[in-house]
């Protein structure tokens, strides 16, 4: 029986084994890393708005990091409807994606029960920002407690220009409401399609007083068209130092009740895209152009992982349906 020859066997089987390696790694494709295409990012908000420009924002700072296409696109009507129902339709595979804010969950509760929080991933949670009530700078009203006065001097003539009905700026004015005393029916609650609108209707005379956010009024303020009678947060906000909160004008109302803002995805997306996109998102909110946009709109940093923002939510439903029915909007 003939020697083996131990280096010449030894290097015929390596070379074997590079080949069957090489085939194995060749045969099985190496998964590129999410997000690899363009995604589409639907909002329920007309173009212009705060929503609208932070998810722009967002959008543009998600290209840059990703070097994919962002494609926003706005689907306004039915209370957020034709949104939620082109995202329960798409594919949870993360190139689908939503705007998101604390009148969803209104909505859910209140005209959208085809819905509701469980219909959709809550992905990442962005900004929280204080309600305010605005008013045209010519208004003999110059404060908040002579607008309580003016209600109850003129029950029904006040009109009040806000986002849709039982949405998070309609409870943040009926918080005050209650604190003030100002019964339901000695106001005029004006919706429209986006608070953006209704700061123009008070703009244009069509509305008295709005319920809104600095970031919405901020320019108008400087430029002598607005005045703010209050703010539902503990201190004044930095670019606008003089306006005075609630309490300051005499209302000590919960000032925990605030907008918030974020992305939520189709049901079924995987914690890995969660996490991925959410973090992403994060990064995006750490590049000084976004710090800058930031502050200049005065948004306030409120940024939840998904598992985070799931809770918080959880906990937003439960008090926005407390709220629904002391308003007699749900049963």
């Amino acid at each position: 029986m003939k020697a083996v020859n131990k280096k010449k066997y030894f290097g015929v089987c390596g070379i074997a084994l590079l080949v069957v390696l090489s085939w194995v790694f060749t045969a099985v494709p190496v998964m590129a890393e999410y997000p690899d295409g363009q995604i589409k990012y639907i909002l329920h908000v007309k173009p212009g708005g705060a929503t609208d420009v932070l998810a722009r924002k967002t959008a543009a700072g998600l290209q840059k990091e990703i070097g994919q296409t962002i494609v926003v696109e706005n689907r306004p009507g039915g209370k957020s409807a034709l949104q939620m129902a082109a995202l329960v339709k798409a594919e949870p595979d993360g190139y689908t994606i939503g705007s998101v804010t604390a009148s969803h969950i209104s909505n859910f509760n209140k005209s959208l029960k085809r819905f509701s929080i469980d219909s959709v991933d809550w992905v990442v949670g962005m900004v929280v920002d204080p309600y305010l009530i605005a008013i045209k700078s010519d208004s003999p009203i110059q404060s908040l407690k002579e607008l309580v006065a003016f209600v109850k001097k003129n029950p029904g003539e006040l009109k009040v220009a806000g986002f849709a009905d039982g949405s998070g700026g309609h409870v943040a004015w009926e918080i005050f409401a209650d604190k003030a005393g100002i019964e339901r029916k000695n106001i005029k609650w004006i919706p429209y399609g986006g608070v953006n609108e209704a700061v123009t209707a008070v703009l244009g005379g069509h509305s008295d007083v709005t319920v809104a956010y600095v970031g919405l009024t901020r320019e108008y303020v400087k430029t002598g068209r607005l005045r703010i009678l209050g703010i539902m947060a503990d201190k004044a906000p930095e670019l606008m130092p003089d306006i005075p909160t609630f309490k300051e004008a005499g209302f000590d109302v919960d000032t925990s009740w605030q907008q918030f803002r974020g992305i939520i995805a189709p049901k079924g997306m995987s914690a890995d895209k969660k996490i991925r996109l959410a973090r992403l998102v994060k990064k995006v909110m750490a590049q000084p152009d976004f710090k800058e946009y930031m502050t200049n709109a005065q948004l306030n940093y409120g940024y939840m992982e998904p598992d985070e923002f799931t809770s918080f939510v959880q906990k937003q439903n439960v008090a926005t349906q407390t709220w629904l029915k002391k308003l007699g909007l749900v049963k």
